[in-house]
C-alpha cells in the first residue's frame, strides 16, 4: 500500500492497490482508518468509512476483475472513496432475503454515504461522506478553547 499524499493543507489523498483477495480487506479496512487518523479524523466517522471500505472492497474482489485500485480523498467537508476493479459491470444494489449471507454492501454504503455512484465506465465505485458536522443556522461557530481555558477543569 502507498503512502499518504498531502494534497494541498486543506485536501489529502491515501492510494493503494490491492490484491483480489479476502484477506486484503482487512488490511484496506486498517490502512485506511491509519490514514485518516494521520489526517486528524477520529471517531465514528473513521468506523463509517472504514465499513464503506470494506464493502465496496468486498465487492470489487467478488464481482471485479483484476487489479483493485483503493482511493480516499479528505477535502475541508468530506471525505470520498474510490475503489476501481477491471470490469465495465457498473455495482448494483441488489435485493437481499433475509437469510442470504451477502447482497447487501451497497445498501450499508448507500445507507451510511451521504452520496455514491459508480463511474460512467461502470468501473469505479465511488462514495461520499460528510467530514465536519454542519453548523446549524443562526448558531456561531465556536473553535476550541483559548489556551489558558483548555487545562481548566470542566465547568458543571
Amino acid at each position: 500500500m502507498s503512502p499518504t499524499t498531502v494534497l494541498s493543507p486543506t485536501q489529502c489523498r491515501f492510494e493503494a492497490v490491492i490484491e483480489p483477495s479476502p484477506v486484503r480487506v482487512s488490511h484496506a479496512r486498517h490502512a485506511s482508518a491509519a490514514a485518516l487518523r494521520l489526517w486528524g479524523v477520529s471517531g465514528s466517522l473513521v468506523d463509517d468509512v472504514q465499513l464503506v471500505v470494506s464493502e465496496l472492497v468486498t465487492n470489487a474482489i467478488e464481482h471485479g476483475h483484476g487489479r483493485i485500485s483503493l482511493s480516499i480523498t479528505e477535502a475541508a467537508s468530506s471525505i470520498r472513496i474510490e475503489v476501481s476493479d477491471c470490469s465495465p459491470v457498473p455495482a448494483q444494489v441488489r435485493s437481499a432475503q433475509h437469510d442470504d449471507l451477502g447482497g447487501r454492501g451497497l445498501m450499508i454504503v448507500a445507507t451510511l454515504a451521504d452520496s455514491w455512484g459508480v463511474s460512467e465506465d461502470g468501473c469505479t465505485t465511488w462514495a461520499s461522506l460528510l467530514s465536519r458536522e454542519p453548523t446549524p443556522v443562526g448558531l456561531p461557530v465556536i473553535s476550541a478553547a483559548p489556551p489558558a481555558m483548555a487545562a481548566s477543569a470542566p465547568v458543571m
